[in-house]
């Protein structure tokens, strides 16, 4: 009986051993790896890139723009080290970085280029934590082209899928908002003085001296008065140079609105934008008129995503061989236990 308990103890311990290092086969495998940099180029190379062709476990140099809008700092429990964690524009939110250095050092702070270990987001031990944050608490705002969301529309097969200005692809559903920014090519507004215009009255009777159409006036909380006016085109410059050259501190331009509407509102046509409102009304923008378009949406973490762990270097991990080598010599001394006892 004695000799089955130590049968199976033995057995229990070289299984024990075994299983921790090849617990550890990834940090060793690293901590073997060269320590020369590979270098991968730009985020949105390496993002597109075959999953089979990447460096993964491997120290590698990768450039990108960090998206900081979106970033998140970390604090693993009570270290009272802070880590910032971000992804690359341009690359779909496939690539994060995550830049462990506190505080940071300047050499790093001034250029956008990291060196680190390249792993899958997927074998983080924190991943569907952190995933569920981004998706609840981060959101990124995207700029879009306004012909590119026109050309969306226009196109009409399934979901709006438009790449904004970084180059990330965005799908917006029916209920996302989208953000119209618009100038009104006829109506400009005149800021006057109010150190030399105090009256409203006085204001307004320069502007429609020169032809001007007012559609308001108004004192504003700054040091001015507000007019928005309309003038016939043949008469605008004109009329631009006899009320302002007189002070130069009297501002004119075009007046530019915004436009909150969800992204399942608009039609689209070469010509231009339709809004319907939600009394059924639509107001026709036209394409020369559009700034810009943008909106606000949570930065989703896709499957196959990469994770650079700056600073991470092979020299870093050779400790692993030491642990390794113990966890094998003490599985071997419990084998050659074994021959003997048997």
């Amino acid at each position: 009986m004695r000799a089955r308990r130590r049968l199976v103890a033995a057995l229990g311990v070289v299984a024990l051993a075994l299983f921790l290092a090849f617990h550890v086969r990834d940090d060793l495998a690293y901590a073997l790896s060269s320590s020369d940099p590979q270098d991968l180029g730009r985020g949105p190379a390496v993002a597109t890139a075959p999953a089979d062709r990447l460096p993964l476990n491997r120290y590698v140099r990768l450039a990108g723009v960090p998206d900081r809008e979106s970033a998140v700092v970390l604090e693993p429990r009570g270290s009272g080290k802070f880590q910032q964690f971000f992804r690359l524009l341009a690359t779909s939110s496939r690539i994060f970085v995550n830049r462990s250095p506190d505080p940071l050092p300047l050499a790093l702070a001034d250029r956008d280029v990291f060196v680190g270990r390249l792993v899958r987001f997927g074998d983080l031990s924190f991943e569907s934590s952190i995933r569920e944050h981004f998706a609840k608490r981060v959101t990124a705002t995207h700029l879009f082209k306004p012909q590119d969301v026109i050309a969306g529309l226009v196109a009409g097969r399934g979901p709006l899928a438009v790449s904004d200005l970084a180059g990330d692809e965005v799908t917006l559903g029916p209920n996302d908002e989208l953000v119209l920014s618009h100038v009104r090519p006829d109506e400009f507004r005149i800021d006057f003085p109010k150190a030399r215009y105090p009256d409203v009255a006085a204001a307004r009777a320069i502007v429609e001296g020169n032809a001007g159409r007012v559609l308001s006036a108004v004192s504003g909380a700054a040091d001015a008065v507000e007019i928005v006016a309309v003038f016939p085109a043949a008469v605008r410059d004109k009329a631009f140079s006899a009320i302002g050259d007189p002070d130069r501190r009297i501002k004119i331009r075009q007046v530019r609105s915004t436009l909150k509407v969800p992204a399942g509102a608009l039609r689209g046509d070469p010509s231009g934008l339709a809004v319907q409102s939600a009394d059924g009304r639509i107001e026709r923008i036209p394409a020369s008129e559009l700034q810009s378009i943008r909106t606000v949406a949570p930065v989703l973490i896709p499957d196959g995503a990469l994770l650079l762990l700056e600073g991470d270097r092979p020299r870093d991990h050779l400790k692993i061989l030491a642990v390794v080598a113990l966890l094998l010599a003490f599985a071997a001394a419990n084998i050659l236990s074994l021959r003997r006892s048997v």
